[in-house]
């Protein structure tokens, strides 16, 4: 099946609005908002469930991935979800039409294991979409796409961005392998344990002086899973993420966690107390962000939630581990400089 119009009687499609307006929807056309439309990209193929995607560079940017990205026509004869969207979740913006009315040229090519849809646009007007069945029984997606000029100031990026984006990925991620392609150099991110990854590059600068606690709880809508130690000075520092993206500057999810460390601190060791590292990250429908940046999470409710899952966390690790428990009474700052 092929189909070539463009329905342009609709004289605001979600293609138009956001070609309008895109610092609305991706912050602005310079640097933040170029990796802001690229990120779209990625954030589809997640959303659909992808175990793998590969990144590519050349003329075009081009992802691929084993992602089942569900296409179909609205009752307004708009290709879901490159020029309409059914929200997939609360966290996200349509990434699909983000990418597609960016773009100069953009081309989807997508399989669910019966039907294979190409859709192809230029500035967001349908240029072709075409289905037909396929043979391959796997669900496969590609996106081929290069920003628009007219929209974007910056159209290029060091590669070193997507490596860093990638890695960070691999581990908030760890189910999926995320490739990049370079001629014929492929590297690859991928790691089972996210978190542990997380925590290992985040404290490497530090001496640590016990084992790590670790802790995963949930309660109600709320997840929390952390790793922290206590180091030899006295600074806290906290890395955290609020639904895998990373909270910069901290907020009430935070206040929690070092309002439980202290507990868990002062009652093990309550003279001389150390600083804490920590990585934190949780999974919570509500997050509420403050400031025009969203820089810092303002749930109330937070403070107190998140407390006691880290106490709940950290009970259970004692008990795990009695020696280690014992051994936490007897650490304290250092009294001069690492320098050995």
């Amino acid at each position: 099946m092929s189909d070539n119009r463009y329905y342009g009687h609709l004289e605001d499609t979600l293609a138009r609005s956001i070609r309008k307006r895109p610092a609305m929807y991706i912050g602005g056309t310079d640097f933040f908002g170029f990796i802001h439309y690229v990120v779209s990209a990625f954030d589809l193929m997640m959303d659909n469930h992808a175990t793998w995607i590969e990144f590519e560079a050349g003329n075009n940017l081009t992802l691929t991935s084993d992602a089942a990205i569900s296409t179909s026509l609205s009752d307004q004869g708009l290709m879901e979800p490159f020029e309409d969207f059914q929200l997939i979740n609360t966290r996200h913006l349509p990434d699909a039409a983000i990418v597609n009315a960016l773009s100069h040229q953009f081309r989807a090519t997508t399989s669910d294991g019966i039907t294979e849809t190409i859709f192809e646009s230029a500035r967001g007007e349908r240029q072709l979409v075409e289905q037909r069945p396929t043979t391959n029984t796997t669900t496969s997606s590609k996106l081929e796409f290069s920003p628009d000029e007219q929209i974007f100031k910056v159209t290029s990026v060091s590669p070193s961005v997507v490596h860093g984006y990638c890695r960070r990925m691999s581990c908030l991620h760890p189910g999926i392998t995320f490739r990049i392609k370079s001629g014929d150099q492929v590297t690859e991110y991928k790691t089972d344990d996210g978190l542990l990854e997380l925590f290992n590059s985040f404290t490497t600068p530090y001496q640590i002086l016990h084992k790590p606690v670790r802790l995963c709880e949930t309660e109600g809508d709320l997840t929390v899973a952390a790793m922290f130690a206590f180091h030899s000075w006295a600074e806290d520092k906290i890395c955290s993420f609020a639904n895998r993206g990373r909270v910069p500057d901290g907020g009430t999810h935070e206040d929690g966690l070092l309002k439980a460390i202290y507990q868990f601190r002062d009652s093990n060791r309550p003279f001389r107390p150390t600083g804490v590292l920590a990585v934190l990250t949780f999974e919570y429908p509500h997050v509420t962000y403050e400031g025009c940046v969203k820089n810092r999470i303002g749930n109330p409710e937070l403070t107190e939630a998140v407390a006691e899952l880290v106490k709940r966390g950290t009970a259970k690790w004692l008990e795990a581990n009695p020696d280690e428990a014992e051994l936490l009474r007897q650490i304290e700052p250092f009294t001069f400089g690492e320098s050995w």
